[in-house]
């Protein structure tokens, strides 16, 4: 035993790297940057491969059977029969193996051979990525990926900064800002004196840990900590950046990216797994009954055979000197020989089929036009060709949100400004909301010729120009009769106006009691209800011009569903109707503006009017907007373009910029806007930044004499910081927040505060003692800002839209009501997963909890999860109906079990003497049974919709019963966890506990995980659950999570190809997984169970003839059927009608099977094909066999023919039932198929026709043995007589029982197959679930927040380290105030000098985190305006409403922001 040296030592404990020395490096073996995913190789691909083939149990026995077949003294069939099949299966599992394979291998290549910038010999030289070594310095240029995981050197920024995307690894399109060592900086671009460094790192081994880095660099002498914020991994992108250098830390497999990708898994559906199983069965069955035939004919030879040796000679290899020897010894060889003609059991040819069958499913699934996404001209593709029918068996769903949920854009979509909301668009004609969707249109705009003008009607000439090329959205038109006005006499009027005027031209300002001639004026009539009821919010107030004021806020147009008062007070539901219809909806123009982006999308033109016409409230609004942020401006190309930390930034200074409010540029002490043409230019005095505890950010900013400070923050944390007297302001801004939050958008709530300037030298130099504090440095420095962030104003609201895909809600909800649940593994934020979760229906606010475990420790996780468990615990049993609802439905037999299986409508009471009115899409979604007609008190309210059955209300509630349940399958509760929390989770002591409440909650999301703990999660499931997973994303940082499921799709995104190379499934959409896993799945399970029962089936009912043809041949092994026939029988006559019924087949028609998303049931529970449908195949068989044998046999014995030919022969006998056994399996293929097409029907008829002409052509053209004894027999009436019996004797028990299971036990498939016969239309559970248009009618009492930002970058702002000049440069000087003779906009001139009393911050200022008590602040606010807001009318002296619905804007970022990953 030798002593270790010091690189074995170096290599076991740590990592040594010295910087451009290969020689020094080399000694310790490191890894190269090669990427190898590929897992054969030209010279190792057969050996391998053929072995991995025969580790396929069947496989392996038919090779077995073969060198049996090649033994000819045991053998009856000829090798040949197996030899060809099973060739033919290795050849096509080695072509799918070699062309899977050789994708990967291109995929290797085209990493491999990517460029990068490398220092060689004090040179910069190009080299392919596979040739960067541990110990290199290279160079990275902006928007390039970072070839392996380094040590930033220096960079082209100021103070060492460098920005990077880290979308790849963890899906977050945030900028991450990198900061080098400050003794590396000066080394810049200087090719020597970057050569010339020969720094040695001392770091950790390889890990996967993305958020950790440990590691010393030794430099002159010196030792300097490295710590994550000086490493680039693989896989990043540089942003923003011109270059930088780093040295290459870990490169290939040791990066950290390819730590956690996980192992490529060899995956099999649980189809192939019974299989496997059954076939272990079989094996021993067939070993069975082959000794029990061999011992069989031991004793028959004993006994009987040696007397007839002269007529049946033994074989010279048997003895014959000891009769009992000889006999054991043939009896032996017959096993043998048993075994190989009974191998059609399990024929080759079943996996010849199963495998042909696949693979045509997968063509169907890549032909499948509905999942084509013409936007990036994108198929489905089925990249693996062996999981089709796992597709139809997922019970779990893991799913990464960014790119895949959503499409990485950010929008802003709506507002509130000053209790105004702005954002809805409905149209003035009808009162219809106007819904945006994305389907762009390109649209000549060419109705502004010859359009007769508003005011006189007179034509205007056409212009002179062209008429301009506009990009148009399809709208859909929602009808919402909230919009007429209602009188006080209960009738409901609608006042016509004149056509709408023309919206591309921008409107000039108008004067004070100018009225615009296109908008659309209503004069209301007097009335009578408190604010939040419709017509409360619609009264106007007469102004001092004697025009129409307008409505405080949007929402008198858009309360869905709101109750409308009729007569004495009695309350009626208002429903609406739902239509569609194609319009073109052209955004509003901002040309006029010379820094508009083109794709910004605005569709209410009211807010436009208001800033052009210097509204007050709105140039506030703007203007915290352009300067409350982090964002960085720079020109390019002449073109301003902007850096921002995060996209939410980005929408929201766009925003500013395309109304008017451009944000030009900044310097450590300054900001510079652009006002309507007009630049206005700040004093920065202080950015308050932000954090994840203060939930908000300010700034303060003074010009000239005025000094203000804007905020930006959760909407819960900004009101508890705003002065009294502003409760009417609040209450409409949290109604506008509740309705934004249950669209699902992300709030940010605005405030101002007016400062003196003896105020903030107080707060000042207080602020500046804290900072200095060396002890509870952080407390007090909260405390202080507490105290500067009070007594705010109310500015107004933004609403952000993190843009769905399209149809992912709906997808959502179609497959949790398939039984599939789902889960949420993302990178992202706490906030912005939960926000995601809403917007996109995972998440409810019908829930009853939402738990979120958070704790940083064991116990605290230990404790949360114990908690949780008891909540369960004590909803379960005191929740209406509780278990005890379900068993009272499952036991009544007067509902249709059609309903009780489907119907999922929300629960409203409405009166019975009503007229029937078309029910809107609802809510909420419900089971709903209900017998009691006078219960009319609504628990919906305006959210609930009509309750109806889904082949409509047939039976009435005429009876008038008691009974009354209303089971909610939205309540619940749902799970979030955080990654550091997760972390505990799955350690084995709480593992248990974890899955206990996951299991019983309706959603689980998993929020800041990294790409390995996704991959835990999914083992997890798999290893406990014992459950089929299927994982979706788009990323790199999905692919572990991809291949540790059973099914991996990927999405074809803006992140790479990454995930779908790693998939086995790819599509463009999330909503297209509904139709991969509803009906591709579902069909493709749904066939191949239908195919393996008949398969085994017939092959039962074929072979075991043997068994019974044996008692009467001595169990010799004698065949009953002609040798040919038996090899051609899977072959020819029985393989094309079984493989039609595996391709074509299906129950219902993939409409239904998306509507009725129960179908998938079936699927869950393994119901189709399992042990218990197997046993009853073979038993079929097997009586099948006996039939077919039996009957014949009787007949034909000692029989004679009409002319006085002997039919009692052995070749005669197995003619008939060869021929009566491909009848019947015609006849039973026929009750088999429930959908027939041409191929069907030319492969099932063909067959029986095919089967009597390769008969008579091998028996009479090639000469066969049994030549003449089918056609001898059919010239006898006994032999058709004969088939008859045996056919209806074998049909009828399978008839009978068909229709009796139709009668008595119908499946859903089969009650809906009932009802299409019937014509009648159903209305399905997917349509009733809240869609993305149904859920906008609604309010939410929990907050919207949601802010995709960073702590860090206000610091990195006032020291000037992210600037590209040096502070002396600055217009500014550090702590000067500006002395500009620019006045201050007239907003900041009214200071609110009595207010700059200080207020020493208690507990009730500090941020809220707790759930519930911030929904019980919520519903205060809401109830608050029920009671400000009676009998009082709100207006201005502007006529225009800007629309009552909640459109979102399909208009998308910038896109050349290099902060947005588009």
């Amino acid at each position: 035993m030798g002593t270790k040296t010091q690189p074995q030592l170096a290599k076991e404990n740590e990592r040594r790297i010295r910087a451009n020395d290969k020689e020094f490096n080399a000694q310790f073996k490191y890894h190269n940057n090669y990427i190898k995913t590929s897992k054969y190789s030209l010279f190792t691909f057969l050996p391998f491969n053929l072995l991995e083939q025969f580790q396929r149990l069947a496989n392996f026995y038919f090779l077995c059977l073969l060198v049996l077949q090649l033994i000819p003294a045991i053998s009856s069939l000829t090798p040949v029969t197996t030899a060809i099949p099973l060739i033919g299966v290795l050849t096509l599992t080695a072509v799918k193996d070699a062309y899977d394979d050789i994708q990967r291998h291109i995929s290797d290549s085209q990493v491999n051979n990517r460029k990068s910038k490398t220092l060689r010999n004090g040179k910069l030289v190009e080299a392919k990525w596979s040739e960067v070594q541990v110990g290199d310095v290279i160079r990275l240029d902006n928007n390039q990926f970072v070839a392996a995981d380094t040590l930033l050197l220096s960079t082209s920024e100021p103070n060492g900064l460098c920005f990077i995307e880290t979308a790849e690894l963890d899906g977050e399109t945030n900028l991450k800002a990198k900061q080098c060592l400050t003794e590396t900086i000066e080394l810049g671009d200087r090719h020597d004196l970057l050569w010339n460094f020969n720094g040695e790192i001392i770091c950790e081994r390889p890990n996967n840990l993305l958020n950790k880095f440990d590691g010393t660099l030794i430099w002159r002498g010196q030792r300097f900590a490295l710590d994550n914020e000086k490493i680039l991994l693989r896989g990043c992108v540089l942003r923003n950046t011109q270059w930088c250098y780093g040295v290459v830390v870990f490169a290939g497999v040791d990066t950290k990216l390819m730590q956690n990708s996980g192992k490529t898994q060899f995956k099999s559906t649980g189809v192939d797994r019974l299989l496997n199983f059954i076939i272990i069965g079989i094996v021993l069955f067939l070993v069975s009954i082959c000794a029990l035939f061999a011992i069989g004919c031991a004793i028959w030879e004993g006994l009987i055979g040696q007397h007839f040796q002269l007529y049946l000679p033994w074989e010279h290899i048997i003895p014959k000197d000891y009769i009992p020897t000889g006999a054991t010894v043939i009896g032996l060889l017959v096993f043998f020989s048993y075994a190989i003609v009974l191998n059609t059991v399990v024929p080759i040819s079943l996996y010849v089929s199963v495998e042909v069958i696949r693979f045509v499913q997968s063509f169907l699934i890549n032909w499948d036009e509905e999942m084509y996404y013409p936007t990036t001209n994108t198929y489905a593709k089925a990249r693996t060709t062996t999981l089709n029918e796992e597709l139809g068996q997922i019970q779990y769903i893991f799913s990464d949100k960014t790119g895949t949920l959503t499409q990485n854009i950010m929008t802003f979509n709506k507002c509130s400004i000053n209790g105004r909301s702005y954002g809805d668009v409905i149209d003035l004609r009808t009162g219809e909301l106007v819904e945006i969707t994305e389907q762009q249109t390109i649209f000549q705009n060419s109705n502004t010729n010859n359009r007769p003008s508003p005011s006189s009607g007179a034509i205007v000439a056409p212009p002179a120009a062209p008429p301009p090329i506009i990009l148009v959205h399809k709208a859909e038109v929602h009808a919402k009769k909230s919009s007429l006005v209602v009188s006080s006499s209960g009738e409901a009027q609608v006042v016509p106006e004149r056509p709408k005027s023309d919206d591309e031209r921008p409107a000039p300002p108008l004067e004070a009691g100018e009225k615009r001639p296109g908008l659309k004026h209503v004069r209301y009539s007097a009335p009578s209800r408190s604010q939040d009821e419709d017509s409360g919010r619609l009264s106007p107030r007469v102004g001092g011009s004697g025009g129409l004021s307008p409505p405080i806020g949007n929402e008198e147009r858009r309360s869905s569903g709101g109750f409308k008062r009729i007569g004495a007070g009695c309350m009626q539901r208002q429903l609406s109707r739902t239509s569609s219809c194609d319009k073109a909806l052209q955004s509003v123009d901002f040309s006029a503006n010379p820094h508009h982006e083109s794709d910004f999308r605005w569709y209410d033109r009211s807010l436009l009017d208001a800033v052009r016409s210097d509204e007050e409230h709105s140039h506030v609004f703007f203007r915290l907007l352009a300067l409350c942020h982090t964002v960085m401006a720079e020109t390019v190309d002449g073109k301003l373009e902007y850096q921002a930390q995060s996209p939410d930034e980005a929408a929201l200074v766009s925003a500013a910029r395309n109304f008017g409010f451009v944000f030009r540029t900044r310097t450590p002490n300054s900001i510079t806007i652009e006002v309507m043409g007009k630049t206005e230019e700040y004093e920065l005095l202080n950015i308050l930044d932000f954090n994840n505890v203060r939930k908000r950010m300010s700034v303060i900013l003074r010009r000239g004499d005025s000094m203000v400070l804007y905020c930006k923050g959760a909407d819960n944390v900004i009101y508890d910081r705003l002065h009294g007297g502003q409760e009417d302001l609040k209450a409409r801004t949290q109604d506008h927040l509740n309705k934004f939050a249950g669209e699902g958008l992300r709030t940010l709530a605005l405030a101002e505060r007016r400062l003196t300037e003896q105020y903030y030298n107080d707060w000042r130099s207080r602020q500046q003692e804290a900072a200095l504090s060396m002890d509870a440095r952080e407390q007090k420095l909260n405390a202080i800002y507490e105290e500067i962030e009070s007594e705010m104003q109310l500015v107004g609201v933004t609403a952000i839209e993190d843009k769905l895909q399209d149809g992912v809600p709906k997808s959502i909800a179609n497959l949790q009501n398939a039984g599939i649940k789902i889960w949420v593994l993302t990178g992202d934020k706490q906030e912005t997963a939960i926000n995601i979760g809403y917007s996109c229906q995972l998440l409810t606010d019908e829930l009853a909890d939402v738990f979120i475990v958070d704790g940083n420790s064991v116990e605290e996780v230990e404790k949360q999860l114990r908690q949780f468990k008891e909540s369960i615990k004590i909803y379960n049993r005191f929740r209406p109906g509780g278990f005890d609802a379900f068993d009272r439905l499952n036991s009544d037999s007067n509902m249709d079990p059609l309903s009780v299986t489907m119907t999922q409508t929300s629960a409203f009471m409405q009166e019975t003497n009503l007229p029937p009115t078309p029910p809107p899409p609802p809510a909420i979604s419900v089971v709903t049974f209900r017998w009691d007609e006078k219960n009319k008190d609504n628990k919906g309210g305006p959210d609930s919709a009509e309750c109806n059955d889904l082949f409509g209300d047939e039976k009435g509630s005429d009876d008038g019963g008691t009974a009354s349940i209303v089971v909610d399958e939205n309540t619940g509760f749902a799970l979030v966890v955080n990654g550091h929390s997760l972390v505990h989770c799955l350690s084995p002591e709480l593992e248990n506990k974890f899955l206990d409440i996951a299991s019983q909650c309706k959603a689980v999301i998993c929020c800041r995980v990294t790409p390995l703990q996704k991959a835990l999660v999914v083992e997890l499931i798999k290893r406990a659950k014992n459950a089929v997973t299927l994982a979706i994303g788009d990323g790199a940082n999905d692919v572990s999570m991809i291949k540790a499921a059973h099914i991996g799709v990927g999405i074809s995104g803006q992140e790479g190809l990454q995930a779908v190379l790693s998939s086995d499934y790819s599509i463009a959409q999330f909503r297209y997984l509904e139709r991969l896993l509803l009906v591709h799945g579902r069909w493709s399970y749904y066939r191949m169970c239908k195919f393996l029962r008949y398969f085994f089936y017939k092959n039962f009912a074929f072979t075991l003839c043997h068994c019974w043809y044996s008692l009467f041949c001595g169990f010799s092994a004698q065949t009953v059927f002609d040798p040919m026939f038996i090899s051609v029988y899977n072959l020819f006559y029985t393989s094309l009608p079984v493989l039609a019924l595996g391709v074509f087949e299906q129950d219902v028609s993939d409409k239904n099977s998306l509507e009725f998303p129960r179908l998938y049931t079936p699927g869950l529970k393994s119901e189709l094909f399992n042990i218990r449908e197997f046993i009853y195949s073979v038993l079929h068989g097997a009586f099948t066999s006996l039939v077919l044998f039996l009957i014949p046999y009787g007949v034909y014995k000692d029989g004679v023919s009409a002319n006085g030919f002997i039919v009692s022969d052995h070749m005669t006998l197995g003619a008939v039932v060869a021929t009566i056994l491909i009848v019947d399996n015609t006849a039973q293929i026929s009750l088999y198929t429930s959908y027939w097409t041409v191929v069907n029907h030319v492969t099932i008829w063909g067959s029986l026709v095919w089967y009597f002409v390769l008969d008579y052509f091998y028996n009479y053209v090639i000469g066969g043995p049994y030549v003449g004894s089918l056609t001898q027999a059919m010239k006898d009436l006994t032999f058709w007589v004969t088939m008859l019996i045996t056919v209806m004797a074998l049909v009828a028990p399978v008839l009978a029982y068909k229709f009796y299971l139709l009668d008595v036990h119908p499946s859903l498939s089969d009650k809906i197959r009932q009802k299409s016969l019937k014509k009648i239309h159903s209305r399905a559970s997917s349509d009733v679930r809240r869609t993305a248009s149904s859920r906008r009618g609604r309010r939410s009492v929990r907050s919207g927040y949601a802010f995709a930002h960073q702590e860090g970058f206000g610091r990195l702002i006032t020291s000037g380290k992210i600037m590209h000049k040096l502070p002396q440069d600055f217009a500014f000087p550090l702590g000067l105030g500006t002395k500009k003779t620019q006045v201050l906009h007239n907003n900041l001139n009214s200071v609110d000098g009595p207010n700059s009393k200080t207020n020493n911050v208690t507990g009730q200022h500090m941020v809220n985190n707790n759930t519930n008590m911030r929904q019980n602040q919520n519903q205060n606010h809401s109830s608050m305006a029920d009671i400000t807001a009676d009998g009082r009318g709100h207006g201005g002296d502007d006529g225009r409403g800007s629309g009552g619905s909640d459109d979102m804007s399909p208009r998308a970022p910038c896109q050349d922001l290099d902060t947005i990953n588009l």
